[in-house]
């Protein structure tokens, strides 16, 4: 292993040296349509090579080349013409300078329509959040999902990075990397949920997020979709070396061989103890939380239009907290490993047909530990997919589709047998059970432009078949979206469309659950109204139904049927970009209503996600170029809870038992918390790019509610307070080598 690690090192420096020997002229530019606007994702190369770029958001392009006396540079893509441009170059001149004007072509399509609700990074899928946003935001901890939940359609159910998108449970929304599902994508993972993502946000290059009423692509989910694309070979080599009182990082930008091959490393190791030990929370811990992770990406780019790219996650994270409990106190002890690869392959076929396939493997390890609980869970999952989308003609594209993918669940250890004795000699439920899943699902969906001669009016129709062989269910999903353009910065929305998705799998359990349970079901229905002035500029004000059937629901014969229901409704309401007093940031907003009979419960009743107001406010103030200040407002309403009213002593256990009131009838108090960062940008001996910042999490020192702790016989409790149930100072910088 040593041997053959030493090899590629050296097969890497071999091809380094072949590289830098030569000498390079840099060629750098702007592409745009012929009415000036800039031109994303447009193939730049020099004729008869490999050497080029795809321009990024605002059209800009950057790549490296071998000088020659001639060289022709092309800029491509699909529904424009191509535009070729010959420069000399002189002896000495080590840059060129480029400006391309790509007219539309017979193949020419308006901007991508988008079903219902998104952010992204992208202009062309919604409200953008770039990946600058997502590290700058305060008490994100640069983190993409805390940084989402920023947003409208996120519910603050609690601190934790899982996504509660409109009155759904977080197994409801999926997150996809290039291609690849992935289902345990946190750290920390325990009953509250995991706190971080186990990807580096520096790895990313784009993401599109929805919160309902998504196309016929995404399967098997009901509520919501991340889906993120990690970023290609580097042109440039760069080194970042990052440190703060929480963690250290290292990432790694290492071209090999010119504009084809290349990789990126990005590694990550918490050490929580010091940050604890200043703000106060060590008694809190018997083993501080401690994490690392390395996100590995090779890429090749094989042919003008082609490229392969491998993408690597390994993480791993321990932690032991401190527990109080009526029947018993002690300590949770937990750890989780996460293991991901996937092999991607895009290109263009015929000219107008791009397509994306990607084989991935992911497998998620954990272990709880407290009292009786003592429980190992593995979580294997392979996949293939296939993405194409086919260009025919000005008004009509379609995006076609298939994936295959065998997930394998496996849960042993002890369970307590009740849920309020979690004592070590309390009687329990011995588990060894194994779920094997396979899914084939295709798709294909339609998008029209200036449909029934009505110019600005677009449409998107499409299916979706998702079969489970072993279960022997088949779900039928149609969806269809419309938009009409008011302008070229507004926009209404309608998009409707059935999911369906299967119910936790450890239902199908034939000891304690029933294997003949079927798919569950929602029905979306989203109306949306957009204004876009700019890049930076926009609002959106969405109103959204969600109506769900075949829920599973308490059986006392067969343990659970599909006779559960339920409702989430509600708007959302989001202002994003520069606001007065010299501020930016963005304002979000979501009321929402929602209900559930499923489950223990036996009446239709507010579910556990029925946080009635999420307001969050990210306001960032440029003091100078070098200077900024950050501030990250959050208030929502409290949670549901079923209540406690009385006990029961049980004699012959020596314990009480407690005695609930009505499901969710009481709610905990208002959550708030404000979070605040200050960054200075400079540079250390006049070249290398640093970063240092000073950030207070729950600056104002609000004791928000994590829960109740009880008494013996349940008489008194006590407030559990959040993780940042305390003010906690963090202080850290990043530097570019």
């Amino acid at each position: 292993m040593k041997t053959n690690f030493k090899s590629f090192l050296l097969l890497c420096l071999f091809f380094a040296s072949i590289n830098y020997a030569q000498t390079k002229i840099i060629v750098k530019g702007n592409v745009v349509e012929s009415s000036g606007i800039p031109l994303p994702y447009v193939n730049v190369y020099v004729e008869n090579t490999l050497d080029g770029a795809m321009s990024d958001e605002d059209g800009s392009f950057t790549f490296s080349t071998d000088s020659d006396t001639t060289i022709t540079i092309i800029a491509s893509m699909v529904g424009y013409k191509s535009e070729k441009k010959v420069f000399e170059v002189k002896p000495g001149n080590k840059e060129i300078n480029v400006e391309f004007g790509l007219a539309p072509d017979t193949i020419e399509l308006e901007e991508a329509v988008v079903m219902g609700s998104s952010f992204s990074s992208e202009k062309e899928k919604g409200i953008i959040i770039s990946s600058m946003e997502v590290m700058m935001t305060p008490g994100g901890a640069a983190d993409i999902y805390q940084s989402l939940k920023t947003m409208p359609g996120l519910t603050n159910v609690s601190e934790s990075a899982e996504l509660y998108v409109r009155g759904g449970d977080p197994i409801e929304t999926v997150t996809i990397i290039d291609q690849a599902s992935i289902y345990h994508p946190y750290t920390y993972e325990s009953s509250y949920g995991g706190l971080f993502s186990n990807l580096n946000t520096a790895a990313v290059d784009a993401m599109y997020f929805s919160s309902g009423g998504f196309s016929t692509k995404y399967g098997n989910v009901l509520s919501g979709v991340l889906d993120i694309s990690t970023k290609n070979e580097p042109i440039n080599q760069r080194f970042d070396l990052g440190i703060s009182m929480a963690a250290l990082q290292l990432n790694a930008e290492i071209p090999i061989v010119d504009n084809k091959f290349g990789m990126r490393i990005f590694g990550m190791q918490s050490f929580t103890k010091p940050i604890m030990w200043l703000n106060g929370e060590l008694d809190e811990f018997t083993t501080t939380p401690s994490s690392n992770n390395i996100t590995a990406l090779i890429s090749y780019k094989y042919s003008e239009t082609g490229r392969m790219k491998f993408t690597g996650i390994f993480a791993a994270d321990a932690q032991g907290v401190k527990i109080r409990r009526a029947e018993y106190s002690g300590a949770f002890n937990g750890n989780s490993n996460t293991n991901f690869y996937n092999f991607q392959l895009n290109d263009v076929l015929f000219e107008n047909t791009f397509i994306k396939s990607s084989v991935s493997f992911s497998q998620f390890e954990n272990l709880w530990r407290l009292g009786v609980l003592d429980l190992d869970q593995t979580d294997g999952t392979y996949k293939l997919r296939m993405d194409l989308e086919t260009t025919f003609s000005k008004q009509l594209k379609m995006d076609y589709g298939i994936e295959g993918e065998m997930r394998n669940q496996h849960y042993v250890g002890a369970i307590p047998e009740s849920e309020f004795d979690i004592r070590p000699d309390a009687e329990k439920v011995v588990l060894d059970a194994e779920i094997i899943g396979q899914r084939i699902g295709v798709y294909g969906e339609l998008t029209f432009n200036n449909i029934v001669g009505i110019k600005k009016l677009h449409a998107i129709a499409g299916v979706r078949s998702d079969h489970f062989p072993q279960l022997n269910l088949t779900s039928f999903d149609p969806r269809f979206g419309l938009v009409y353009k008011l302008s070229a910065k507004s926009n209404f929305r309608f998009a409707w469309g059935i999911f369906h998705q299967l119910p936790d799998t450890r239902l199908f359990v034939p000891t304690d659950g029933n294997p003949d349970l079927n798919s569950m079901k929602a029905e979306h229905f989203v109306f949306s109204y957009e204004y876009r002035g700019n890049k930076n500029n926009s609002i959106r004000l969405e109103l959204f139904q969600k109506d769900y059937t075949d829920l599973p629901l308490e059986d006392e014969n067969i343990n659970y049927n599909n006779d559960g229901f339920g409702y989430a409704r509600g708007l959302d309401f989001v202002l994003k970009g520069d606001l007065p007093f010299n501020l930016d940031g963005w304002l979000s907003y979501g009321y929402i209503n929602t209900k559930r009979k499923w489950m223990d419960f036996d009446k239709l009743t507010s579910s556990g996600f029925d946080i009635t107001h999420n307001l969050s406010m990210i306001l960032k103030y440029n003091i100078n170029a070098m200077w900024q200040i950050g501030l990250n407002v959050k208030y929502s309403s409290g949670r549901p809870f079923t209540p406690i009213e009385s006990s029961e002593y049980l004699a012959d256990r020596k314990i009480y038992e407690p005695l609930y009131g009505a499901n969710n009838s009481e709610r905990y108090p208002d959550y708030k918390r404000v979070d605040l960062r200050v960054t200075h940008l400079n540079q250390l001996f006049g070249k290398y790019f640093a970063v240092f910042y000073l950030e207070g999490l729950n600056i104002l020192n609000i004791n928000n509610l994590f829960g109740y702790t009880y008494s013996t016989d349940y008489k008194q409790k006590e407030k559990v307070l959040s993780y940042f149930g305390r003010r906690t100072i963090v202080i850290g910088t990043s530097i570019s080598i």
